[in-house]
């Protein structure tokens, strides 16, 4: 059959339209050839130009509150192990360093300074694939100190708790008031207070802003909690609870997360413990007891291990900012207690502007280094001079002395971090009432903060129980 005009037409568009389909597809592949030759080439040259900082992560808030805080350092791609000897942390911090995947973990052994700018630099970083080194380095700066305190009201007013910038000139901040505060631990949402009238407790936990509160269970029965602490970490509180008409204090946690159920910490004999002494173990679910028999001991409060006995001491003197020890006494010498291993090391404290003073409370800021209230006689024994010291076994720096003869250190404290130093101080003829259950103090009671590594002054306010 001979094709007519029309077929010939319909055979010569059917030709056309495949040329330009087959056009597309070549042009299509050859898109996707350079593409993929582009990005080889982009692959290429980043492995051959090492490693490069993608992203960073940190807490600047928990740096400063708990030890063992991360700083991650995330890279373009997977990196060899890392070493601790190719990092360097300025200022100075101790720490360790890990490497998983793309990931460089810079972990702090303590807690770093307060409002401290700090760079972390991190020098021979390669490629798993092949050697081509690196320099991965970043700064950040922590959140600067902030001070909660107590402020008795004058001539019948209620008492006020405050909160406010250390440095830089914030307002103080008026959270909450009630008669009679006793004492207060501030987490990082809200700040457990503790009130009484004297012969039955109160214990409320605030909102940070102060418009909320919500009243915490205490054992039953009326009675006086006679000391509060708290670990910021686990959400724990922890009181010595002294019910009406009895003389002994028996130790209760209520943790805040869950039901919030009031529980006594058991003796190693599985009874309610009765305690002299006691303080929380900072980040972990523990604290060191002194019970009415002068043992010491380590209590798991998750009840995952049994109590572990010390030693038997006269003082417990405190725990230190680490975590790692205590440090207690025997009636002839103190000593640092090792948490892990139990081992106990006599403690050689250093002579004091020439003499050997009389010792009284101390913070242990580090594995050998303390901070001390000491009272050096002057004219023979006839007088004393009040002083805080930092010791480290090998010398004692005095770190503050108060303005003159009529005022007199009524306390102190130090940052969680072992930045600084918050000495309480008030005339010696101020009255001071006496019904309060916990820590009585001057009226007019004065807090000044020092720092610690230089002795300068940093703050001072009216107030007292400075808690960071």
């Amino acid at each position: 059959m001979t094709p007519t005009s029309t077929d010939l037409w319909a055979a010569d568009g059917d030709l056309d339209e495949a040329e330009r389909h087959a056009g597309q597809r070549r042009r299509f592949v050859a898109l996707v050839v350079v593409l993929a030759l582009v990005c080889t080439v982009f692959g290429v040259l980043t492995h051959l130009q090492g490693p490069k900082l993608a992203d960073v992560q940190v807490d600047t808030t928990a740096v400063v509150d708990r030890p063992g805080q991360q700083l991650r350092l995330f890279a373009n791609q997977p990196v060899a192990h890392v070493e601790a000897d190719q990092v360097t942390v300025s200022p100075a911090a101790d720490f360790r360093v890990q490497t998983s995947g793309d990931v460089v973990a810079v972990e702090f052994g303590e807690r770093l300074r307060y409002g401290t700018d700090y760079t972390v630099t991190v020098r021979g970083v390669s490629s798993v694939y092949q050697r081509r080194d690196s320099t991965l380095s970043t700064s950040f700066s922590t959140d600067p100190a902030v001070v909660w305190r107590v402020v008795h009201g004058g001539e019948g007013a209620d008492d006020v708790l405050e909160r406010a910038p250390l440095q830089g000139g914030g307002d103080r901040a008026r959270v909450w008031s009630a008669p009679r505060i006793q004492a207060f631990e501030a987490f990082d949402t809200a700040v457990a207070v503790l009130t009484d009238d004297g012969e039955r407790s109160r214990l409320s936990l605030v909102s940070a802003d102060g418009v909320a509160a919500e009243t915490l269970p205490l054992p039953e029965g009326p009675g006086l909690v006679t000391r509060l602490g708290a670990d910021v970490a686990t959400t724990t509180l922890a009181f010595s609870w002294r019910p009406a008409g009895s003389e002994q204090e028996l130790l209760y946690t209520l943790p805040l997360q869950g039901q919030r159920q009031v529980q006594p910490v058991l003796s190693i004999a599985g009874q309610p413990l009765s305690v002299l002494d006691w303080a929380f173990v900072p980040g972990q679910a523990s604290v060191v007891a002194q019970a009415g028999d002068e043992q010491v001991a380590l209590y798991d409060l998750t009840g995952a291990a049994p109590p572990r006995p010390l030693g038997t001491f006269v003082a417990l003197q405190g725990v230190s900012l680490d975590g790692r020890g205590i440090v207690a006494a025997t009636a002839l010498q103190a000593f640092r207690v090792d948490l892990a291993t139990g081992d106990q090391t006599p403690i050689p404290f250093s002579a004091v502007e020439g003499g050997t003073p009389y010792r009284g409370d101390l913070v242990a800021v580090a594995a050998s280094e303390y901070v001390q209230q000491v009272a050096v006689p002057d004219d023979g024994g006839a007088s004393f001079t009040n002083l805080i010291v930092v010791d480290d076994e090998k010398e004692a720096r005095v770190v503050f002395r108060p303005a003159g003869e009529s005022s007199q250190i009524e306390g102190f404290s130090v940052s969680p971090n072992g930045q600084y130093l918050a000495v309480e101080t008030a005339a010696a003829d101020d009255p001071t009432d006496y019904s309060y259950t916990i820590d009585p103090v001057p009226e007019g009671t004065t807090t000044t903060v020092v720092d610690l590594g230089t002795g300068a002054v940093v703050a001072s306010f009216t107030g007292h129980a400075a808690a960071w």
